[in-house]
């Protein structure tokens, strides 16, 4: 009978640290505030997607929400802030909407974007395109571009990460200050 109740008291034991083991893990961390699974999505609130390469940081993204839906793998970030990393040049991207690609590839911001560098750059556009693989920023949208001593304006917009090297495709306009 003695047996019984220890065998009994183990396994009660056992079952208490693995459910204190599942909450634990269940829990939210410090990058991820809060995860809420409704329907096929789930919900990140607060969190933050990097990428680094040689030990650098390359970009890094964050936002009020990040929905992931694990059937199509998309990705969509609401009221994004993006950073990104090149020549000593930090862009940082505001926009109320994006989408990043589950191989993180391609990102896609639209919903009026503003994009500032440390020079004090300014660009506007209505979206963006983010090409990982080029690190390279295309508009298919009419954009503005000021800089400290130009403006420029266009139909279209190639750009490098740091918007240090920009072109202007259609209509463009080049107005000195």
């Amino acid at each position: 009978m003695k047996n019984n109740k220890k065998l009994i008291a183990i396994v009660g034991a056992i079952v208490l640290i693995l459910v204190g083991f599942i909450v634990y893990l269940l829990q939210d961390s410090d990058e991820v505030t809060n995860r809420t699974s409704s329907g096929q999505t789930i919900n990140f609130q607060g969190a933050e997607l990097k990428e680094e390469a040689d030990g650098k940081l390359v970009w890094a993204l964050s936002a009020e929400t990040i929905n992931y839906d694990p059937r199509t793998k998309a990705i969509v970030l609401t009221n994004l802030r993006g950073h990104f990393y090149q020549d000593n040049v930090t862009t940082t991207i505001t926009a109320p909407h994006a989408v990043l690609s589950s191989d993180r590839n391609t990102l896609d911001v639209d919903g009026g974007i503003t994009a500032t560098n440390t020079d004090e750059d300014t660009l506007v556009t209505e979206a963006i395109h983010f090409d990982n693989k080029t690190k390279q920023f295309t508009s298919q949208s009419a954009f503005t571009y000021e800089g400290k001593d130009a403006t420029l304006v266009g139909d279209k917009l190639e750009g490098n990460m740091s918007l240090k090297k920009i072109k202007a495709i259609g209509n463009a306009k080049l107005t000195k200050k």
